[in-house]
């Protein structure tokens, strides 16, 4: 009775994976900058501050960005923190800014000093709900969104931190 419980976990977890992986992304996502409306998202940083995503943007105008959405309880955002290092090390004109869903706070912040996650890490209050991942039609974590230095979306979904086109927009 076991191992058929644990093969039915398998199977739909299977299932589920490949259909997030399957699931197009919007069309108004490629080629394209982030909405004016989403521009005012607010978002807390590590040190309590409430930011838009316009402003974190600015921050890393004239540059590269990989955005992470991910979450200390993901098991699959933090098997990828390995291969985000060794990308990070890498790429020199690239700036990694993570997006948090996580419901606790502090949890957030003990899995990022655990974990040693550099780059810029801001915290979205309201978990997986929220209109920035609407926008983005977030169905599964980690995702990765690449910009580049215009802030233009060059690639909008990747699943894993070692995708071939995140390598080639930032290489």
């Amino acid at each position: 009775m076991k191992k058929q419980i644990l093969m039915f976990v398998i199977v739909f977890n299977s299932l589920i994976t490949s259909y997030a992986q399957n699931n197009p992304v919007p069309e108004y996502l490629e080629n394209n900058t982030f909405s004016k409306e989403l521009l005012s998202f607010k978002m807390t940083n590590l040190e309590g501050k409430v930011v838009s995503l316009g402003e974190v943007l600015e921050l890393h105008k004239g540059k590269k960005v990989v955005i992470d959405f991910w979450a200390s309880w993901c098991r699959d955002c933090i098997l990828d923190v390995p291969a985000a290092k060794k990308l990070k090390r890498k790429t020199i004109n690239t700036d990694y800014v993570y997006i948090s869903l996580d419901k606790d706070i502090e949890r957030w912040k003990r899995a990022i000093t655990y974990w040693k996650i550099k780059g810029d890490h801001y915290y979205i209050k309201e978990g997986w709900e929220n209109e920035l991942s609407k926008y983005v039609d977030l169905d599964w974590i980690p995702r990765y969104i690449v910009l580049d230095e215009a802030g233009v979306i060059k690639l909008p979904k990747a699943l894993k931190i070692s995708d071939k086109e995140i390598k080639e927009i930032v290489d």
